[in-house]
């Protein structure tokens, strides 16, 4: 597949979501379907929150037009992909529905595991886990509940990280270059088609998104790309199995995992449900700490950057020396964080003593 061909789908992917979005748009206003101004949100108009079906519209256009054109995207798409797009159906619909009706945390998460039931059942489960230092583990029995934890995981990430204008669609962007670029190295056609179809999708979505945003992802669109880039994480070790193909996604991919992490483990300390919402994201907190929203993005645009130069590095330089640094930099980052969180805690503390 040549740099002409995935120009094709990155363009067929951008021009199908840029028409659709004003016509969603329209839509929204005149049937009222608007993401409201409130005490907890950070925007200051009725906004449109039905992006999701520009960027679910946009993708499958572009899939569609490589199937048709490229023989070899049908050989390597045809075991699993009914598979994938009835999982990718299901979770477009759960946050459809959720955007205009509103559904419990415990429904979606229930409608993801099913959704991980197909893709593993379809031949898109995690079969080996690769420790570092140790090596590949066959892991038998555990296959399914980690494919499920997986899945479920990387389904919520960019969901995770949709609480500013412009930031969980251009992370999404950043993460899928790189993947495109490894996809390339490894010749893994259906990687190269669906990140190439992402990458046109968001970034023309990113120019009616950045602040002010016009339009919103809506969960339809965070919970969309996070299965996408669930499908594509492990399309990488299925296909290529090596060091760096298992490690690759989750290095590209390094924000929105943080941020999933970050989340999980304080929602479970602090003793609440990991699945509900709350307002005390990374960017949340970030937010409230003196930078402007537009500082906050480009701060995770930066990070996101430095985890995509990350994953490239692993096929330059020694993949345990890459390994290691990446470790150090992470500490140095969470240590950061923390230093902020305490020296906000140590000034509300004083404020509210006064």
């Amino acid at each position: 597949m040549s740099w002409i061909d995935l120009l094709k789908i990155f363009a067929i992917g951008g021009i199908v979501t840029g028409v659709m979005i004003p016509m969603v748009c329209r839509l929204c206003f005149r049937a009222g379907i608007l993401d409201m101004p409130g005490e907890h949100k950070r925007h200051r108009f009725p906004t449109p929150n039905l992006g999701g079906i520009c960027i679910f519209s946009g993708f499958w256009a572009a899939v569609a037009l490589s199937y048709q054109l490229y023989p070899e995207i049908a050989l390597e798409l045809d075991p699993f992909l009914y598979f994938v797009i009835a999982g990718g159906v299901i979770v477009f619909l759960t946050g459809l529905i959720d955007d205009l009706a509103e559904i419990s945390a415990l429904v979606k998460l229930m409608a993801q595991i099913i959704v991980g039931l197909i893709l593993y059942y379809g031949g898109l489960g995690i079969t080996i886990l690769f420790i570092p230092l140790y090596g590949p583990v066959e892991l038998g029995y555990l296959s399914l509940p980690i494919t499920l934890i997986w899945l479920v995981g990387l389904i919520n990430s960019i969901n995770l990280i949709d609480g500013l204008d412009g930031l969980a669609a251009g992370v999404s962007a950043i993460a899928a270059l790189a993947l495109l670029f490894v996809g390339i190295f490894f010749h893994l056609s259906t990687v190269m088609v669906f990140t190439a179809a992402i990458i046109g999708t968001c970034l023309v979505f990113l120019y009616f998104n950045h602040y002010p945003a016009r339009v919103f992802l809506g969960d339809s669109g965070s919970l969309f790309l996070g299965y996408l880039f669930a499908v594509i994480s492990i399309l990488f070790p299925l296909k290529s199995y090596t060091t760096a193909a298992v490690f690759v996604p989750l290095v590209a991919l390094g924000v929105p995992i943080i941020e999933t992490v970050v989340s999980f483990v304080r929602r479970t300390v602090t003793g609440k449900k990991f699945y509900v919402a709350d307002n005390r994201h990374l960017f949340h907190f970030l937010a409230t700490s003196g930078l402007s929203k537009s500082q906050v993005v480009w701060l995770f645009y930066l990070l996101s950057a430095i985890f995509a130069v990350f994953s490239g590095a692993m096929f330059i330089f020694d993949k345990r020396a890459v390994f290691t640094i990446l470790v150090v930099f992470m500490v140095v980052i969470f240590g950061i964080l923390f230093r902020f969180r305490l020296a906000k805690a140590e000034k509300n503390g004083k404020e509210l003593y006064r």
